[in-house]
């Protein structure tokens, strides 16, 4: 496998340029995620994450601000999954900024839902609703129309805010990421586990709403 040529990974990238060296590091990166995935070690996720933040530099030496802000963005999910809340905080940041500045929606709205989640880990659950709505806001405007970014922004939103017992916005929401999930199987051509999940979000709806306040 890629991980066999690890030792050499140095000496493959010596006089190359920029963009050789960027795919040298993308698919090292790569291998050590899918060997995160076979055997479960962090270890694997850790130096991916060394990786790409070494790919974010290229990437910018390179003014492909775009790939750069994107895998700031996936950067930053590695260090969240790794618990690394206050450095993926910085990368989701700075992938945001990048996004506003150059009018790149999709990094905008995996940023701004990064940051969410990262807010409500940490139990602020005010501020990570406003980011996840600010990410919510900006599914419309990516440019890679992906039907599943919505229905992942959603799931995040509302499960947040159950934690806020936010009643009446979930009224709105939850048969909003049904009429996702229903447009994904459509799609797909089979029954899509998100459907699955919105009868498991109607259920939680309908069961907090008998509850007495």
């Amino acid at each position: 496998g890629v991980l066999a040529w690890e030792g050499r990974m140095e000496e493959l990238m010596e006089e190359q340029p920029d963009d050789m060296c960027n795919t040298i590091l993308s698919i090292f990166a790569a291998a050590y995620r899918s060997g995160f995935a076979s055997t479960s070690s962090t270890g694997h996720l850790d130096s991916s994450a060394n990786l790409e933040e070494r790919r974010v530099a290229v990437l910018g030496t390179m003014e492909r601000f775009r790939d750069q802000s994107q895998a700031m963005c996936n950067l930053a999910a590695t260090l969240l999954f790794l618990d690394r809340k206050g450095e993926a905080t910085t990368h989701y940041e700075k992938a945001r900024a990048l996004g506003a500045a150059h009018g790149f929606f999709t990094v905008e709205c995996s940023a701004c839902q990064g940051l969410g989640l990262t807010a409500v880990k940490e139990g602020r659950l005010e501020e990570g609703v406003e980011l996840l709505r600010s990410a919510l806001a900006a599914v419309p405007l990516c440019e890679d129309k992906n039907p599943a970014r919505e229905l992942a922004v959603l799931s995040t939103l509302i499960n947040a805010l159950f934690k806020m017992d936010a009643f009446d916005e979930l009224e709105t929401l939850v048969p909003r990421y049904r009429e996702a999930a229903q447009e994904q199987s459509r799609s797909s051509g089979r029954l899509d586990v998100m459907e699955l999940d919105s009868l498991l979000f109607r259920a939680r709806l309908h069961e907090a709403r008998g509850k007495p306040q």
